[in-house]
């Protein structure tokens, strides 16, 4: 499938700093230190470093100063790591390649500050903050990792479950049907919170 994004190194995340007596800061983890793995995992995002550093107990790979090192984390139960990352996905944002016939970025005026107009589509910041996606970016391997990590809730920018008047509403020729995406997400025990952006005319009826 084709994937839009803002690149970074693909695994890896920089710490921007360490709580005070936290177990990271016992354990000498520093600020500027890149987390690389988690009990031997590659570290993609901070979905990885939650999922994998769940347990009490657990190993952190870092590189510091171009030399790898190990450490041992050991905390209570529920207690929180202690670490602050300089941003949470270390091969960048996944970004919209859609064209919708409705785009709010497309109609915000011109001059305002960058990061308005930044198109997300990620599954990633969909779990982590919320955020609407389409799942049209999306490969195999990402949804079973959706499923296998339990990814759960996702919020989906449906706008209609009919194949040809999704497609027109997303300015796509031939998107993947929708529903037995959401089956699959569902089926999995993936709750889906979905959303229509209703256009007069265009989904406001049967199809609605």
């Amino acid at each position: 499938m084709p994937r839009s994004k803002q690149t970074r190194r693909v695994t890896g995340l920089p710490v921007e700093g360490v709580e005070p007596g936290s177990p990271a800061a016992a354990a000498g983890v520093r600020g500027g230190d890149l987390i690389l793995e988690v009990d031997g995992v590659p570290v993609r995002d901070l979905v990885d470093f939650r999922y994998y550093s769940s347990e009490e107990r657990f190993e952190l790979t870092l590189e510091r100063e171009e030399r790898k090192h190990t450490v041992p984390i050991d905390r209570e139960w529920g207690e929180e790591v202690g670490i602050r990352f300089a941003f949470e996905l270390a091969d960048g944002i996944h970004t919209c390649d859609n064209k919708c016939v409705f785009c709010f970025i497309h109609q915000m005026p011109k001059g305002m500050r960058k990061s308005l107009y930044l198109m997300d589509d990620d599954y990633r910041l969909s779990f982590l903050h919320g955020h609407y996606v389409t799942l049209t970016n999306m490969s195999e391997e990402e949804f079973e990792r959706t499923k296998q990590q339990r990814l759960s809730p996702i919020y989906v920018s449906v706008h209609s479950t009919h194949p040809r008047l999704r497609g027109f509403l997303l300015g796509r020729s031939q998107p993947e049907p929708i529903l037995p995406r959401l089956r699959e997400l569902i089926e999995a025990g993936i709750q889906v919170h979905a959303q229509v952006v209703v256009c007069p005319g265009l989904n406001d009826g049967p199809s609605l």
